[in-house]
């Protein structure tokens, strides 16, 4: 993926990363995590995120209470720890807190989607086209058929001489 952000950079291109995450804690917080978690690896790569928009448009309160996704009555972290239990270290952390405050003790798994294809589609669509014109697909597909013609005729002059 960096290579590929470095890559179209190099060209003139604004890079963007397109996030849809779970509706809980770490859902949420991993955006704040992606620029430094790609920072580590850029003596590596070559490449720094300094330019690199990062877009969190993953499941939120209203996407989730339209489309009657279904709710967990959990904050179970992948240890299997809950957050919503007063003895977790982190629960009286102030993300942990305002979650609460704000959902209370449940959360919502992105794979929810499935359950409404066409909105979950609708929703990928809209956050694409924050950073794609509706038209590129078929601008692409407009220059593609000029060099394919291109091509073609190059083809049929070669095969002509022969």
């Amino acid at each position: 993926m960096m290579r590929r952000f470095k890559m179209w950079e190099a060209r003139g291109k604004q890079c963007v990363l397109l996030y849809c995450g779970d509706h809980d804690l770490g859902g949420l917080q991993i955006s704040d995590f992606l620029r430094s978690n790609i920072a580590g690896l850029a003596i590596a790569v070559g490449w720094t995120p300094d330019n690199l928009i990062i877009d969190r448009f993953g499941l939120d309160y209203d996407f989730i209470e339209a489309n009657n996704l279904t709710w967990i009555d959990n904050l179970e972290t992948s240890s299997g720890k809950n957050l919503a239990d007063p003895k977790h270290p982190d629960y009286s952390k102030p993300y942990v807190q305002n979650y609460l405050k704000r959902f209370g003790a449940r959360r919502v798994e992105a794979n929810a989607l499935v359950a409404r294809p066409r909105a979950g589609r609708e929703f990928f669509r809209q956050a694409i086209l924050r950073y794609v014109p509706e038209s590129a697909i078929s601008d692409y597909r407009r220059k593609l058929d000029v060099e394919r013609e291109k091509l073609r005729q190059a083809i049929i002059r070669r095969m002509a001489r022969d």
